[in-house]
């Protein structure tokens, strides 16, 4: 009897031995003891944004459906409380870390405590991959909107150009450098930079382009046009010029949202880069999973989003094909 009882304890504490040992092998190797329990850990640009905001819930909804948990932080784009926020998760011991807009310049600090814990950084919004991030979706596409401007640019004689600008945001200024390379070709265009608040960007924005347009005048010859970053920027642009019954003036902008189709079809916008942030969401959390299933092999990745140019020509054809569109 005694030596039957000692043998079950014996292989009753040998069970539990193997199982302690394979959960903390699994801790050590970061799977978070399984998809039910992988955690990622989301750094939120700022609450306000909306293309930010819906980017964000179809890359939560993707991996949610993938059976992972995510735990989300705002950091009020504020690059300082976006370092904060990583490191916090690095604490709470997460097993992956995706990051809205800024750049890795920007995150020197927070990314030196995810290496440290060996969690991967995912960047979202901030361009290219680089430091030590693991990978990124991109989603700044300067050239689209640029590009189509600038030819319209070569066709004026005089410009007075509003450049509403959000420095701290990654893809606001490479969106930003993109246009200032491509403008030094062009000397009958006079540039002034504005800088817009996150949060608030779009009441910033109608401020600065109230007082603009209260400096240049209409004045025959002169063409007046508006370059926001983003198109929060680009409706407080819009509600500047129809609080001073003025314009539209030409005006090429970023990210789709409700308000923006309403203003491309009233025909206030000329050009909004549609960003599919809905598929850009499915491609973020498609990266983490690719790195989970590769790591030992894994490389830094960029994965562009899909875009589409919208005009007030073609913007009815796409809400035939998409009646949600910028929901």
């Amino acid at each position: 009897m005694a030596t039957t009882l000692t043998r079950r304890l014996l292989a009753g504490a040998s069970a539990v031995l193997l199982a302690t040992s394979l959960a903390a092998c699994n801790r050590a190797n970061g799977s978070g003891g399984g998809d039910d329990e992988f955690t990622v850990g989301v750094v939120a640009l700022d609450a306000t944004q909306i293309t930010a905001n819906r980017e964000r819930k179809a890359a939560q909804d993707a991996m949610k459906k993938l059976g992972w948990k995510t735990v989300e932080v705002n950091s009020n784009g504020n690059p300082a409380e976006a370092i904060t926020a990583i490191q916090n998760l690095v604490q709470r011991k997460v097993d992956a870390i995706v990051v809205q807009t800024y750049t890795p310049d920007q995150l020197t600090a927070g990314l030196a405590a995810a290496k440290a814990a060996d969690i991967p950084v995912f960047s979202s919004s901030g361009g290219e991959a680089g430091g030590t991030m693991a990978g990124a979706v991109e989603l700044v596409n300067a050239a689209a909107v640029n590009d189509p401007l600038i030819e319209k640019l070569k066709g004026m004689e005089k410009v007075e150009l509003l450049e509403l600008r959000y420095t701290p945001g990654a893809p606001c200024r490479a969106r930003a450098d993109d246009l200032d390379a491509k403008l030094k070709d062009l000397p009958q265009v006079n540039v002034t930079r504005q800088e817009v608040k996150i949060p608030g960007g779009q009441q910033s924005a109608q401020q600065a382009t109230s007082g603009w347009l209260q400096k240049y005048k209409e004045t025959p010859g002169t063409n007046l046009v508006i370059w926001p970053c983003f198109s929060e920027a680009a409706l407080g642009a819009v509600a500047a010029e129809q609080q001073l019954k003025r314009g539209p003036y030409e005006l090429y902008t970023w990210d789709v949202s409700k308000p923006a189709v309403e203003a491309l079809k009233a025909g206030t916008m000329s050009a909004v880069l549609w960003i599919q942030v809905e598929e850009a969401g499915q491609q973020l959390a498609d990266l983490i999973k690719e790195y989970r299933d590769g790591k030992d092999g894994w490389k830094t990745k960029t994965v562009p989003a899909p875009s589409v140019l919208l005009t007030p020509d073609n913007i009815d054809k796409y809400l035939s094909e998409t009646p949600d569109l910028g929901a």
